[in-house]
């Protein structure tokens, strides 16, 4: 893999998974879907901008041709991931956007990987504002790479999570809110996330990857370092192992204290920057 293209690249799995290829000296084309819904979104051209491996397009320009040789194939990442966690869902389900990326994965199919960024819960119940986008690319019988997340945390978080609301308590004063859509079984933190999920995307094997700490009750450890005020949810599902899916552990766990130190002190920048 030399060169990769991801939709909605600011928002916040996606941007992480952008700054680990570009550290790698992959070329990223950057689609961005939701711009009038993200947050500190120049701030964070800013700090991709000058990279000169980086190319921001709107969507309509997804479809125009790359030029020059490719090396293997190029995937296409897409973080449906994101889109949930930020109830930004009916983005995908837009028919300009969904039609954008469908024809380009018809034109480029054979040199094209789709990959799927999901939330571990799809693997419990695949909600259905992807059915029809799943649909329409399996039709197509290219390459796909699913990989299911659990909690992710780490800089730029989204305040929807309540690692991120517990920072954000201590600048002024607010409850933290659990989310419904927030998994509470496990976490990772983003940069190790990101490398793992590397690795996983340069194989470039079609099939479903579920990426886990490998820690008993590590998202409780996390959510210790951030507040000890911070629970669980109650209702604790497990996920149903019946299917194929292989199950990856992260190749990397950054120490939960300096994860969380990182986190702090990036909210604290953007305080001192915007507020």
């Amino acid at each position: 893999m030399d060169k990769a293209i991801i939709i909605g690249v600011y928002n916040f799995v996606s941007f992480q998974l952008c700054q680990t290829l570009l550290n790698k000296g992959i070329e990223v084309k950057g689609i961005q879907i939701d711009s009038q819904t993200n947050l500190f979104l120049e701030e964070k051209r800013l700090e991709i901008g000058r990279n000169a491996n980086f190319i921001e397009e709107s969507l309509p320009h997804l479809n125009k041709a790359d030029g020059g040789e490719k090396s293997g194939k190029q995937p296409l990442i897409l973080s449906v991931y994101d889109l949930y966690m930020q109830r930004h869902e009916k983005i995908i389900e837009d028919k300009t956007v969904l039609n954008e990326i469908v024809h380009y994965l018809e034109q480029n199919k054979n040199s094209t990987n789709l990959v799927i960024i999901a939330p571990i819960q799809f693997l419990i119940d695949n909600r259905s504002f992807i059915t029809p986008f799943l649909a329409r690319t399996r039709d197509l019988e290219m390459n796909i790479q699913m990989i299911y997340l659990p909690t992710i945390f780490g800089p730029w978080q989204p305040p929807i999570f309540m690692f991120q609301q517990a920072i954000a308590s201590s600048y002024h004063e607010a409850n933290i809110t659990p989310s419904d859509r927030e998994w509470t079984e496990d976490a990772l933190f983003a940069a190790d996330a990101a490398e793992t999920m590397y690795e996983i995307i340069e194989t470039g094997n079609p099939g479903s990857y579920l990426l886990e700490s490998g820690k008993k009750g590590y998202w409780e450890q996390c959510a210790a370092y951030f507040d000890k005020n911070i629970k669980a949810s109650e209702q604790r599902i497990s996920v149903p192992m019946d299917r194929e899916i292989t199950r990856v552990k992260a190749k990397f766990l950054t120490p939960i204290s300096e994860a969380v130190t990182l986190q702090k002190e990036h909210m604290k920048l953007l305080n001192n920057t915007n507020f």
